[in-house]
């Protein structure tokens, strides 16, 4: 998502705004979303600098300027791909979709090669070209990064995180450097180190300029972090309230935002998931009406949603449920190649195992 000078300029005059008269409906729009943004003086030189093209607005200016000034959104057509960003944006989200649907193995490879395409195409760039190219690197690393560490390569996760982190910063995207944190945050929690995990999320948190859904995102991702530190249920409890709290009333998938599906129902499998590791019995009913509600091409969250249901069944002391779920998703698991389901699968069944023979 992106504006260009003329756009703003253009559309500037058409309402007979001044720069000054811009900036401050900037800030007012800005303040109503709990937005902080850059002192007047500063905005009013990086104003310029868009409006003669010579830069362009990150991905958080460039969706104010089009809420403020009235711009609509161009909508990315996948046949055409009009901007280098949308060519590079398409490619991305149709490895996220295959990842999505048939699990990280079907699309790992080519994932690992965009990612290496892109770097290749950064260093070759030059001019707004490069900040570009970087937006696009940072999403696609990030995916990269996700696929690795779900088929159980956490060293080469670890290093398309840390590609994704340089690409972002290279962007001036803090949207982009947020998501990277929080999941990388993930990754560590789930190897043994919650501590520096939950230490990343709150070095996420602290980076102004944060839209509301993604706020949402982050504290979901620190209370999913919490459960792993031990004795620390009230953290993972406030920092879901929290996201509860900031999710926006009328929030759905934001297409600036490709990169997280976060809205009520997303938000209620995540809780689901939570509470199933704090062992709270509101767990198994969260997650039953989510399964309703989930889309079916999200069929590795479906997946996983089955091992929650599991996990509850052995928090409730019904082993033969938890058994049951767990056979039913092992196949589904080997389908899907998820090392990372596999793991939490053969966990909850050892432990179902051990139950059953203390009885």
């Amino acid at each position: 998502m992106t504006i260009d000078g003329k756009e703003i300029r253009a559309a500037r005059a058409r309402r007979g705004w001044s720069q000054a008269q811009l900036i401050a409906a900037l800030h007012a729009h800005a303040s109503q979303q709990g937005i902080a943004l850059m002192s007047p003086h500063s905005l009013r030189i990086a104003l310029s600098r868009w409006e003669n093209g010579r830069h362009a607005p990150d991905r958080l200016y460039a969706r104010l300027l089009r809420q403020v000034l009235g711009v609509p959104s161009t909508t990315v057509d996948l046949a055409r791909g009009d901007t280098l960003f949308e060519v590079l944006l398409n490619h991305t989200n149709s490895l996220r979709m295959l990842d999505r649907r048939f699990g990280a193995p079907a699309a790992r490879l080519q994932t690992a090669a965009h990612v290496t395409a892109l770097d290749a195409m950064w260093h070759s760039s030059k001019g707004t070209d490069r900040s570009v190219i970087a937006r696009a690197q940072a999403d696609a690393a990030a995916l990269a990064a996700w696929q690795d560490f779900d088929v159980g390569d956490t060293a080469a996760a670890a290093a398309h995180y840390k590609e994704a982190r340089i690409a972002a910063l290279r962007a001036e995207d803090p949207i982009l450097l947020v998501h990277t944190l929080g999941e990388e945050a993930v990754m560590l929690a789930e190897t043994g180190q919650a501590e520096a995990a939950l230490a990343q999320v709150s070095q996420a948190e602290r980076i102004p300029g944060l839209p509301p859904l993604l706020r949402s995102w982050l504290s979901a991702t620190g209370a999913q972090v919490a459960t792993y530190c031990p004795g620390d249920t009230s953290t993972a409890r406030e920092a879901l309230a929290a996201a509860e709290a900031l999710l926006p009333t009328d929030s759905s998938c934001d297409d600036e935002m490709p990169f997280i599906a976060h809205n009520e129902t997303h938000l209620s499998r995540w809780a689901g998931h939570i509470l199933a590791r704090l062992a709270d019995p509101a767990a198994a009913t969260l997650t039953r009406h989510s399964m309703q509600v989930i889309p079916e091409d999200f069929v590795r969250a479906r997946c996983a949603q089955q091992l929650d249901l599991a996990q509850a069944a052995i928090n409730a002391g019904q082993r033969e449920e938890a058994m049951s779920l767990l056979s039913a998703t092992a196949d589904h698991i080997d389908d899907l190649g998820s090392g990372r389901l596999r793991r939490r699968h053969d966990s909850l069944q050892h432990r179902t195992r051990k139950l059953l023979a203390a009885s």
